[in-house]
């Protein structure tokens, strides 16, 4: 039975199952308002001054795809915003990334502070421009105002990453991703239990694909809980894949393939919001996982920290998800080799589903836009 209890331990529950009925009030007063079209904003840029007014024609009204979660902690999130800007560019249109930045951390002498996810998409969706504000709408509007590329400026989409819950941007489509291995829907809010907000509110999505969905039980009970929850089913299964492993040593760098990975000693580490999951993969993989390191989602490894465990493993090769290798303060080492999967996702079913619906979308935005 996957883990329900939410991120703190069952003990904890005389305090987190009031807080989680406080949370929920919090939470339905929020959405009642969103519901009435409180707060909510189409991200427009105007004529006049070239940015949000009151008045003037609109100049710039890009498309909002958003691509979102249920639960808190790790969905696949990631690699599948940068399958969509992929798409996205396979159309015609200028993908724009906005995140929050959540726990940007600081790494490096320099103590620069940056986003992991940001960091993460500039190898992974290069072709995106990446817009880190926890106001993103307002952050939205600056860069498109500044933007001197009319192609740019013309064609541009939005993929608003983990957007379900930040209700102030008006969107185009509400895509919701659950992850099969650990939906939690049949759980509490948080911190009771996994939930951002009621299972029920899934209703408010256009989309629902299942990721991490390998597990053909765990796909299938995720399947049943979505239909009993949203009043539908899914619409799309995805699971994700290895394309293959970067190398880093003392020597350089090279890519190896995950035939090549097979019966390789490894220490797993990773500091993500389902950290069993990558563990399986690199299990999946072939490999011999001797030992694994675990950190709260997104909390930065030191690489003396991986040094030490993986010495203490007796092992000199080290598996690391992307988003925790961009934030390492070294990225190579004398004493072992990090091994960074290249993650992507591929579909079981409803792909052209989900590529229709972005398709719509962008379609559509031309006639939102007076020229």
């Amino acid at each position: 039975m996957p883990d329900v209890r939410g991120p703190l331990p069952a003990w904890m529950s005389p305090i987190t199952w009031p807080l989680a009925r406080c949370y929920g009030i919090g939470v339905a007063w929020r959405n009642a308002r969103f519901d009435r079209g409180v707060g909510v904003e189409r991200l427009e840029v105007r004529a006049s001054e070239n940015r949000a007014s009151v008045g003037g024609v609109v100049a710039v009204a890009p498309s909002v795809v958003s691509i979102g979660n249920l639960t808190a902690g790790g969905t696949g999130k990631s690699p599948f915003v940068a399958w969509c800007a992929t798409e996205l560019a396979s159309i015609g249109a200028k993908p724009i990334i906005a995140l929050r930045g959540y726990r940007a951390a600081r790494v490096g002498a320099s103590s620069e502070v940056i986003s992991d996810e940001a960091a993460e998409y500039a190898s992974t969706a290069p072709m995106a421009k990446v817009v880190v504000n926890a106001r993103r709408r307002e952050a939205l509007v600056t860069e498109l105002s500044a933007m001197t590329a009319e192609n740019w400026r013309n064609r541009a989409a939005v993929l608003l990453d983990d957007g379900f819950q930040h209700r102030q941007l008006a969107r185009d489509l509400d895509v919701v991703l659950v992850d099969a291995s650990r939906p939690g829907l049949d759980g509490d809010l948080l911190p009771n239990g996994w939930l951002r907000e009621p299972a029920r509110n899934l209703s408010r999505a256009d989309l629902v694909v299942l990721t991490k969905s390998d597990d053909e039980v765990q796909r299938a009970r995720a399947a049943a809980l979505v239909a009993k929850f949203r009043g539908r089913p899914h619409d799309a299964v995805c699971v994700h894949t290895w394309d293959g492993l970067e190398v880093m040593a003392a020597r350089g760098r090279e890519v190896i393939s995950v035939a090549e990975f097979a019966e390789r000693r490894v220490l797993s580490a990773c500091a993500l919001g389902n950290p069993s999951h990558f563990h399986e993969m690199v299990v999946r993989a072939g490999a011999r996982m001797i030992a694994k390191l675990e950190k709260p989602d997104h909390r930065p490894f030191t690489l003396a920290e991986l040094e030490q465990a993986a010495s203490r493993a007796g092992v000199r090769e080290v598996v690391l998800s992307r988003k925790d290798f961009v934030k390492l303060d070294v990225k190579s080492s004398s004493a072992m080799e990090l091994l960074i999967p290249q993650l992507s996702i591929a579909f079981l079913e409803g792909e052209e589903r989900v590529r229709a619906a972005i398709a719509r979308v962008v379609n559509e935005r031309s006639s939102r836009v007076n020229v």
